[in-house]
């Protein structure tokens, strides 16, 4: 069997101290392998001490572009009525997708997420890797802007589109081809994973495939629930789930990065 290996990546570091906390004990456990940091929401800078203290994290942090929650880091998207409202806080729809960018617009988010990066790299942590909050670096119109910017930034790998799992609309399936392929593709030097997606979805891949030399991403949201067990997103044990994704792959070996 093929060597195979897996990156687990923890979301949303710097959201809230709690939630730090709960992806701080997820790497330690070594069953999570990196993590992504959100530069403008309120547990940054509590997430840039936690990162200094624990020097095992040092190249294990992406940045986690965020254009749907909180508050922007710059001046010029406060402009941009798709993207914040009047009390100049983000907008979220999960209903809303942009296709095209207007100029403005365009200059605006590049300008945001630059300023989102610059902030990480000002705390001394140099970024593995880029992905979103709610996914938004995979919106047709926003993902050349990311591009820009990894390569900019000499970043080595920007998180896919899910590839794995329940099989979406034609339209959908069509969409993450071509996205994966030529928005993201190795025509621009980006050393991404072969397949990315959540604990479910790489469970339903696992009963069919298995990944014979391929590279893996499962992105995970750590949180502690009321009764101070470590959990994922979705409120299912974190690590019994983890586990039993490699039991099912037992020539996967985890890394924080490739």
């Amino acid at each position: 069997m093929a060597f195979s290996r897996l990156i687990v990546n923890a979301d949303g570091l710097g959201i809230s101290n709690t939630v730090n906390r709960a992806i701080l004990e997820s790497i330690e456990s070594g069953l999570v392998t990196s993590t992504s940091i959100m530069a403008n929401m309120p547990g940054f800078e509590d997430a840039v001490t936690l990162l200094r203290e624990h020097g095992a994290l040092n190249r294990r942090v992406g940045v986690h572009l965020n254009l749907t929650a909180g508050y922007p880091l710059s001046r010029a998207i406060l402009d941009c009525p798709r993207f914040c409202n009047d009390n100049g806080g983000f907008i979220y729809d999960r209903n809303r997708w942009f296709f095209r960018l207007s100029h403005s617009e365009k200059r605006a988010v590049y300008e945001e997420m630059k300023a989102q990066i610059e902030k990480v790299l000002d705390a001394g942590i140099i970024p593995t890797h880029l992905d979103s909050h709610h996914h938004l670096h995979t919106w047709w119109g926003v993902a050349p802007l990311v591009c820009r910017l990894g390569r900019e930034y000499e970043v080595g790998r920007i998180r896919l589109t899910r590839n794995i799992g329940h099989p979406p609309s034609l339209a959908k399936r069509v969409y993450k081809a071509l996205f994966n392929k030529w928005r993201l593709g190795s025509r621009l030097d980006f050393h991404n994973t072969d397949y990315f997606g959540g604990i479910e979805d790489v469970n339903l891949f696992s009963r069919q495939h298995r990944l014979n030399g391929k590279t893996m991403e499962i992105m995970v949201h750590p949180l502690f629930n009321e009764e101070g067990e470590l959990v994922d997103g979705d409120q299912q044990n974190l690590y019994g789930r983890l586990w039993t994704i490699l039991e099912k792959q037992p020539a996967l070996s985890l890394s924080p990065n490739f």
